[in-house]
């Protein structure tokens, strides 16, 4: 008797296309499917160094010979498909995956973190869930965008016609997310940016209506009222709400595009199959997103940069000097600056002396910081460590904005006008805070006969200031972040004046009646003009003081470096001690301060502003070169500015 021989399997494949059952369990053939596909895009652990769609489409092209070869293997696999097809529903994955929801930022991160952490119940009448478990990472999704449209018609006529489910779920999906569309663009405040009066007249009220052969003639009609509104964030003010409505819509609305073609009759079996592509990266892609907390925070953050770097933006334009008439009103503006921040220094040191407790001698530093610098502001004064985040976000505005073949030399020139003005600005604090330092110490021995310091206190003083025997360079680094933080409040403040329409609310309140007209139109006015300028100067005056309480409440060695500020501190200790005191370790770390102070914020502000402008990494890179190739070919217009051209005016600073 001849032993029969054993099945040969044809197929590396063969294996998880037997265990396709279109009889079994739900269950039991979604785990089959999964096999499938995690077959075609799992990488070897000895191949994971290498790009990850070339091994996928290799094995993609192994699965779809072996169902040409096999009809029985191939009736397996789309019968059992087709079955889970008409068994499950695709609408959240149509309409859910990759879209913004309606929950806030601190529920949603809880969310996403307890599906990480918690085993999770099973949904297999859910498509979502199901592609959630055979796409894991990006490198899943890699073979997606390489695979050649020819690849997924050959798919196409070898599982043949199954895919009426998936279509039925697209028309909810498409209904659900009209619905949603014309919720937001219809709320309130959206409505109050919109240029319609009658909300039936608001395309976005049409939308869920409208047949599908109008379809897309409405859409375009939203994103033209999403243009205009966005057109008077400028003048209304910015919130957080508003942006994320406004990105929500954008985002639905390109799923409902997307998904346009696969519902109108008209379009071919070709062109579906073309868009196939399109529409099954989006998914995985969006799918992805939906259980990231990185592109959650992402997301988010970007939100609230968006917010804030506009009005930081329009407030820095005002920081930035063109000519030699400006640059000398800026030495000047800086001047005044740097003589107040002395009187600064000696209140600090006074409250030294009334041996309060930490928390209240912070609020009185906190005062005596936040009180210098707002009446350095209405006095016309310039503060050197406030321009780089602020001008900061100026530049990337520009950047964006810029557009024509001579682009990138006015992007030049004003990043040449932005250094001379800080270095400008810089040189008037420093070199006005050292003499009305001294006048002030003189003033101290005439009248006491002591010095304004202590001899202990300023040796102590001096060597806080030593480059490498403290911590200077990382206290000096803080401050830079404390320096952009306090540009984001003076953003914040300025949104949030005009967000709530405060100056036209107080040129019609009431109490005109009592103070007349032409005074509430002055403190309207008042706010409007130093709103941003507040905001920034009582955060800054806060942060600098409050930093080191909140070190020493945590047994943190904290502390801040102020270039003025420093400055001021060093030419007392220098007078207390005599000329003989002062070395060349207090001066480097002067200046090392001052380089932190300015380098840190600048890097932050700008960091933070191109990326809410979408500023894209070769711009960035493009615009280093420039800037480089015309220092070294004129770097003294990076600290001094060219003669003004005959008959210009000089620009106004900033109050």
């Amino acid at each position: 008797m001849v032993a029969s021989a054993a099945p040969v399997m044809l197929s590396p494949c063969a294996g998880q296309l037997e265990e396709c059952n279109p009889k079994a369990s739900l269950a039991e053939r979604l785990d089959a499917l999964e096999n499938v596909a995690r077959w075609v895009i799992e990488i070897p652990a000895l191949k994971r160094l290498h790009r990850p769609a070339p091994l996928q489409l290799q094995q993609l092209r192994t699965l779809l010979d072996t169902l040409k070869a096999e009809p029985h293997l191939r009736q397996r696999f789309t019968a059992t498909l087709a079955s889970v097809l008409r068994d499950t529903t695709a609408v959240a994955l149509f309409a859910e995956s990759g879209m913004p929801n309606d929950r806030g930022l601190a529920s949603e991160t809880m969310d996403r973190a307890a599906r990480r952490i918690l085993p999770r119940p099973p949904d297999d009448e859910d498509l979502d869930r199901f592609v959630s478990r055979i796409f894991r990472t990006k490198r899943d999704c890699a073979w997606i965008e390489d695979a050649p449209v020819a690849m997924f018609e050959e798919f196409a006529d070898v599982l043949g016609d199954i895919w009426g489910p998936l279509c039925e779920s697209m028309e909810d999906a498409n209904a659900l997310l009209c619905t949603r569309v014309s919720a937001l663009g219809l709320s309130a405040d959206l409505r109050e940016r919109s240029d319609i009066m009658l909300v039936r007249d608001s395309p976005f009220f049409r939308l869920p209506l409208s047949p599908l052969d109008q379809l897309q003639m409405v859409i375009a009609e939203c994103r033209g009222q999403l243009d205009a509104i966005r057109k008077r964030l400028e003048t209304t003010g910015v919130s957080v709400d508003v942006v994320y409505c406004i990105d929500a819509i954008r985002r639905m609305l390109q799923r409902i595009d997307r998904m346009h073609p696969f519902l109108d009759p008209h379009t071919s079996s070709a062109d579906r199959i073309k868009y196939a592509r399109g529409m099954l990266s989006a998914l995985t892609h969006g799918r992805l997103e939906d259980e990231s907390l990185r592109q959650l925070a992402r997301q988010n953050l970007g939100l609230l940069a968006r917010k804030i770097i506009e009005r930081v933006g329009h407030t820095g334009e005002h920081y930035v000097t063109s000519g030699r008439r400006d640059y000398f009103r800026m030495l000047g503006s800086a001047a005044g600056g740097g003589a107040l921040t002395a009187f600064t220094v000696v209140m600090k040191v006074w409250s030294k002396t009334w041996h309060l407790a930490p928390f209240l001698e912070g609020l009185v530093n906190a005062g005596n910081y936040a009180g210098s610098f707002i009446i350095m502001q209405l006095l016309g004064f310039t503060l050197a460590t406030k321009q780089p985040s602020m001008t900061a976000a100026a530049l990337a505005q520009t950047i964006k904005e810029a557009k024509g073949e001579h682009r990138m030399d006015e992007l030049v020139t004003l990043i040449k006008r932005i250094s001379r003005s800080q270095f400008a600005a810089a040189v008037g604090n420093v070199t006005a805070v050292i003499p009305v330092v001294i006048a002030l110490d003189f003033l101290s021995v005439l009248t006491s006969g002591d010095h304004f310091l202590s001899a202990d206190k300023a040796n102590a003083t001096i060597a806080s200031f030593h480059p490498f025997k403290s911590g200077t360079i990382i206290f000096a680094a803080l401050t830079g972040v404390l320096l952009w933080v306090s540009s984001l409040g003076a953003g914040w403040l300025e949104n949030w004046v005009t967000y709530r329409r405060l100056p036209e609310a107080i040129r019609h309140h009431r109490l005109k009646k009592v103070f007349g007209q032409e005074r509430m139109n002055r403190v309207a006015k008042f706010i409007t003009d130093h709103s941003a300028g507040i905001g920034g100067n009582v955060t800054l005056g806060f942060l600098l003081a409050m930093t080191p309480v909140f070190g020493m409440f945590f047994g943190l060695p904290l502390d801040v470096r102020h270039i003025t500020l420093s400055t001021g501190s060093l030419t007392f200790s220098v007078m207390s001690l005599g000329g003989h005191s002062l070395t060349l370790a207090p001066i480097v770390g002067i200046a090392i301060i001052g380089m932190c102070n300015f380098g840190v914020s600048f890097a932050l502000a700008l960091t933070v502003a191109l990326r809410a402008r979408e500023v894209t990494t070769r711009e960035r890179v493009n615009l280093a070169v420039s800037v480089l190739r015309e220092f070294l070919r004129r770097p003294h217009h990076f600290f001094y500015p060219p003669k003004d051209p005959p008959g210009r005016a000089a620009t106004p600073l900033p109050h």
